[in-house]
């Protein structure tokens, strides 16, 4: 007996949605033969520093911090999303069809010139806004990597290699800033340039043995605003300035010669004129030197500031905070590791069967 297979879309109540899978035979009799659960990922999408003191929109940093997507095919209107923002950093972000991983997941499907399909989004936000860790970042990014693993999943051939979601990832970015997309993609140090309309980027090493030592004041600062204090030109002097000390930051890097950092992190393109927004950030950044850090800068467009160090973490962590209370700024703290990965998938849940019913099991790293 011939089958022929395909599925129904069934409601079975509480909102949730399965499809059946039929076969039909030769003689026109339908054979149903299994439940199947909505399709369903996980996305985790780490923060980014950019800059990194003279590196101006050329060099960032991806940090073990993530923001996490969940996404499941599910809902009736394709053109609006259901949204679910969990996490008291994620309360302002939009819900509606503007959200920023949406806009990014759709993006994908009119690339390819496919129905984008009704989801249900769940966005587990640990990345504050608005604070120079990329959190933007991480919702294009993950948009990208959640629309590309749907399209693996109808067709392999649909889908694209992970370094091709980077142009798209910068078109989708507010600024079209490369230095953010690219290490919340690629993950570890990565710098980049655009050369003939064409992005590219190129993973550095980064010793395992420094970490991020994250001073958050508990203000934003407007990356847009704060381009606008940036010259429209700036001397040679300045610019060879930078550009000296991007070649040392990133032989030191490679060499273990860590007691250049500081001297290497020193900037006089951006953070002097962003500065207005913050005042009391040299002092912050002395008094993370001072405790042993090897160097330290603001964190791409702010509010964060940056420390480099391989030992002394937790000191440097409290002199940033103390300099900064006494300065009366407010802020928290974080000891992060770089993160070498990236975004990554989550495998979708698998399905057993226990007793008539479905169970999660937990997915894995892929």
């Amino acid at each position: 007996m011939e089958l022929i297979h395909f599925r129904l879309p069934i409601d079975v109540g509480r909102g949730k949605h399965y499809s059946l899978k039929m076969s039909l035979s030769a003689e026109r009799q339908v054979i149903p033969v299994v439940l199947v659960p909505p399709t369903s990922l996980t996305i985790l999408t780490p923060a980014t520093s950019a800059n990194l003191g003279p590196g101006y929109d050329s060099l960032g940093l991806a940090l073990q911090l993530y923001n996490r997507f969940d996404v499941e095919i599910g809902g009736h209107d394709p053109a609006l999303p259901l949204i679910e923002v969990q996490g008291e950093l994620g309360a302002d972000l939009s819900t509606g069809p503007d959200n920023l991983f949406f806009r990014a997941f759709r993006l994908l499907f009119e690339q390819r010139e496919l129905p984008v399909p009704a989801v249900k989004i769940r966005m587990t936000i640990a990345i504050p806004p608005g604070c120079g860790l990329g959190s933007s970042a991480t919702a294009v990014v993950g948009g990208l990597m959640a629309a590309n693993e749907l399209l693996r999943i109808q067709n392999p051939a649909l889908a694209y290699p992970k370094e091709d979601l980077l142009a798209p990832a910068v078109a989708a970015e507010a600024g079209n800033h490369p230095d953010n997309v690219a290490p919340a993609l690629l993950g570890g140090l990565v710098a980049t340039m655009v050369v003939d309309g064409k992005i590219e980027a190129i993973k550095a090493r980064f010793p395992e043995v420094l970490k991020a030592v994250i001073f958050t004041p508990s203000f934003p600062m407007d990356t847009v605003a704060g381009r606008k204090l940036l010259p429209a030109e700036y001397s040679k002097a300045d610019v060879t300035f930078n550009t000296g000390r991007v070649a040392l930051l990133l032989t030191a890097l490679q060499t273990g010669r860590y007691e250049v950092i500081g001297e290497a992190m020193r900037d006089r393109l951006h953070q002097p004129y962003r500065q207005a927004l913050f005042p009391d950030m040299p002092a912050i950044i002395e008094a993370a030197l001072a405790a042993g850090a090897h160097g330290a800068s603001l964190s791409g467009g702010g509010s964060s500031l940056i420390a480099l160090a391989s030992t002394n973490f937790h000191p440097i962590l409290q002199a940033m905070r103390e300099t900064a209370r006494s300065l009366g700024v407010d802020g928290r703290g974080m000891i992060l590791n770089i993160d070498q990965q990236g975004a990554r998938i989550v495998s979708p849940h698998k399905r057993s069967r226990k007793q008539g019913s479905y169970r999660r099991a937990p997915g894995t790293l892929v």
